[in-house]
């Protein structure tokens, strides 16, 4: 089975940024910044991805959590999405769908 982490930020402007792996853990450890979302309150939204090899099955699982840049654009807090700014369902939806971009599909079957 693989599994795959993806990580995404809902960006002041209202686009989508991913992150890789490696400079999530780097932000997320405070050891990098991000000028441009000094001072933000931003959503964030983890996504997971987990291939069985022995089956055709996918499942994707997705969490969600506001964050806080403090004025240099480090990381300083993350906690559950505020209820006045929640990810939309669209947003979500938005995030899974270029998430499974890459992903080979199979044409349905119909009998």
């Amino acid at each position: 089975m693989s599994t795959q982490t993806r990580h995404f930020v809902l960006t002041p402007e209202g686009t989508i940024r991913e992150f890789s792996a490696e400079q999530a853990a780097s932000i997320a450890a405070g050891a990098d910044r991000i000028p441009e979302f000094a001072g933000h309150d931003l959503r964030y939204l983890q996504l997971t991805l987990e291939d069985a090899p022995d089956t055709s099955e996918l499942r994707v699982q997705t969490a969600g959590a506001r964050i806080h840049f403090d004025d240099d654009g480090r990381l300083t807090q993350a906690g559950p999405p505020a209820e006045s700014e929640p990810i939309t369902r669209f947003e979500h939806d938005a995030v899974v769908q270029w998430a499974l971009r890459d992903v080979a599909s199979v044409a349905p079957t119909f009998h």
